[in-house]
């Protein structure tokens, strides 16, 4: 006596989607391997250069399918990449404005980059310009923020070439404005305005540290420096008042 076994038949669509999950899985497999064996033998990849067919983050937000800050954290991942490697190695940093132009339109909101991008381009990019359309473009999506407003403030400070001392203070006026401002703020505009030669404006400054500050110590130099910054105008003596400043290099870490 024979048994014979019934295969129940397998409906086509349900036959298509079993050979396509076995198929898919070949490939998968397939892939894996190739990828590991060009990870061997092709050279190195540049950061970042998964962007390179993007020429802004405009272009590249709406591929990246509601997903913009995922790819903005993996973008900040890369620019650091690519900063850290051209610091080791040539000091080139061609396509850094590109970079942080890239990550900063994905994510507006996301305030460090515009901060390391912006000294990274200034001070060992060599591009002030750039830095300064970096920080702008930053205070424009975020006009309310402080540190954004303060290190701006921060950057004309130390402007390679030379301080722009106006625009620093007026930087640092702003963030002394806004919500949750930096406490330095106020003193770094009145030192700025100071020995930027605006004296009497300067005065200004000094009194409201002296008023508001919560420390003591900041409390008694800014009324030093208002007895001196009087005596400056009474006197017209002007130079104990305003030093000639250097500008120091500030290089990232």
């Amino acid at each position: 006596m024979s048994v014979v076994f019934a295969i129940p038949a397998i409906p086509n669509l349900r036959v298509r989607m079993v050979l396509a999950w076995i198929v898919a899985a070949i490939l998968g497999v397939g892939a894996v391997s190739v990828a590991r064996w060009a990870d061997r033998v092709l050279p190195a990849r540049p950061p970042l250069a998964e962007l390179a067919y993007y020429p802004s983050g405009r272009s590249l937000r709406p591929a990246t399918l509601g997903h913009a800050e995922t790819a903005a954290d993996l973008a900040w991942l890369r620019a650091v990449q690519y900063y850290g490697e051209h610091r080791r190695s040539d000091l080139r940093f061609l396509e850094l404005e590109r970079v942080f132009d890239v990550l900063t339109t994905l994510a507006p909101g996301f305030e460090s980059p515009y901060v390391f991008g912006a000294f990274a381009m200034a001070q060992e990019g060599r591009d002030f310009p750039a830095a300064e359309r970096l920080m702008q473009k930053g205070l424009a999506a975020n006009p309310t923020s402080s540190r954004l407003a303060f290190e701006l403030g921060f950057l004309y400070f130390v402007r390679p070439g030379g301080r722009d001392l106006n625009k620093a203070a007026e930087c640092f006026e702003r963030a002394a404005r806004a919500p949750n401002a930096p406490p330095q703020a106020m003193r770094f505009a009145a030192y700025a305005r100071q020995h930027a030669g605006s004296l009497a404006v300067a005065i200004l400054l000094w009194d409201d540290v002296r008023r508001t500050s919560p420390n003591r110590l900041m409390r008694e130099m800014a009324e030093r420096e208002i007895v001196k910054l009087q005596d400056a105008l009474r006197t017209g003596r002007r130079q104990f008042a305003v030093k000639k400043l250097t500008t120091p290099a500030v290089i990232l870490h």
